[in-house]
């Protein structure tokens, strides 16, 4: 049955072994991930529609380099099944820039990565012009070279994410939004949706930033915060040799990556706008323009020939952040039966396929993976923060 005429029904089911509330990637990869398994009946609940969120303002960029080994496992992990799938996974390579200040940084992280089986290497001043000879690199020290890494469109991965669950019997409803959770001293007894109730035992909060608004009925606050940030859609001028690798530079605190006909994504890659805390239901979409075209201003000082290009559109997203931008995964210490996969702090697209692996084993095999349980919301409390031993600093503070 097509995608399509599942999301036109109507009618909820009465109960479901568990429940999943949001239809972005990460939802929609735990219930295709899950539905594998032959666990019982599962239902996804979307308020909108499948990949309006975050999802769709996401950048989709595949890679491996992590500054944590665990999260460069994870990655590994991640970017196989997107090469092993039917997605389509454009390998353009990926560079990334550093200033003086980050050369140590940039150095540890590359024999971190190297050593964990990434491919990945270490490049000078002249190997970066080879590779993009118009760069200006007066500020650059150093930099990395990631040839496999790439990107994918993310409204059509999450799109086959949710074929393939419907295809194993998952129920998807759109435009239904999860309202409570009914709890008693057992644990979890159903959901209430603006639909109606779904009995179930066991649910899985993949709601991003709006994680918190169904954990009021249960009384436990999550450490997450909704945070704008901001995309340009850059046209570049027909005449000029394009630029097709996925750049980094964390010199400008920009990013840039290649999309269709000569369109181009950037955005801020260090010093988000801190300021900028929003409600994720009452939030600006469009973008600011002197944030924009500062954006491009950045983009230009780099690549001199996007002087002549043209701001075709911007848009503002949000991020699920948390403390230490790493997600909140796996079992709720306080209420039976409540999972989380939520807080990605802007990275959780390129794990979405090992995450929704890891929490799919969690709830058929009872059986938590070492990995996911250093994801814990107890690590807060705990004051044990997930944080790399050689951080990339931000030049611009």
């Amino acid at each position: 049955m097509k995608l399509q005429d599942i999301l036109n029904k109507i009618n909820l089911p009465k109960a479901s072994d568990i429940v999943i509330i949001g239809g972005g990637v990460i939802g929609c990869s735990i219930a295709m991930q899950l539905s594998k398994m032959s666990f019982g009946s599962i239902t996804l609940l979307e308020m909108n529609a499948i990949s309006s969120g975050a999802t769709s303002k996401s950048g989709a960029m595949i890679r491996e380099f992590y500054q944590i080994d665990f999260l460069i496992e994870m990655a590994k992990e991640s970017k196989k099944f997107f090469e092993q799938s039917d997605i389509n996974f454009i390998k353009n390579g990926r560079i990334y820039l550093f200033s003086k200040e980050n050369t140590d940084s940039a150095y540890n992280n590359a024999i971190l990565n190297k050593k964990l089986g990434v491919n990945i290497d270490v490049i000078d001043i002249k190997q970066i012009k080879n590779l993009i000879p118009e760069v200006n690199i007066d500020d650059i020290s150093i930099g990395l070279f990631e040839p496999e890494a790439g990107y994918v469109d993310s409204v059509e991965t999450t799109y086959k994410f949710a074929q393939n669950a419907i295809n194993n019997g998952v129920q998807i409803f759109t435009n239904t939004k999860a309202e409570s959770i009914e709890i008693n001293k057992n644990g979890i007894q159903a959901i209430k949706t603006n639909k109606g109730k779904i009995k179930t035992k066991m649910i899985i909060n993949a709601s991003g930033a709006w994680a918190n608004y169904i954990n009021k009925s249960v009384d436990e606050n999550l450490p997450i915060f909704a945070l704008r940030v901001q995309q340009v859609i850059l046209k570049a001028n027909p005449a000029v040799v394009p630029m097709n690798y996925c750049l980094m530079d964390y010199s400008k605190g920009t990013y840039l990556r290649p999309d269709y006909g000569q369109t181009y994504i950037a955005g801020e890659e260090l010093g988000f706008e801190q300021n900028d805390i929003v409600s994720p239901d009452y939030y600006n979409q469009s973008s600011d323009h002197d944030v924009i075209t500062e954006y491009k201003s950045r983009i230009v000082s780099r690549l001199p020939s996007f002087d002549n290009s043209i701001i075709k559109s911007g848009h503002a997203a949000i991020y699920d952040m948390t403390p230490d931008a790493n997600p909140i995964l796996g079992a709720s210490s306080k209420i039976k039966g409540l999972f989380y996969a939520v807080g990605f702090s802007g990275h959780g697209f390129k794990l979405s396929p090992i995450i929704g692996n890891m929490i799919a084993e969690l709830i058929t095999k009872e059986k938590t993976d070492p990995i996911l349980k250093k994801f814990n919301l107890s690590r807060f409390a705990l004051k044990n923060l997930i944080l790399p031993k050689f951080p990339i600093k931000n030049p611009n503070n």
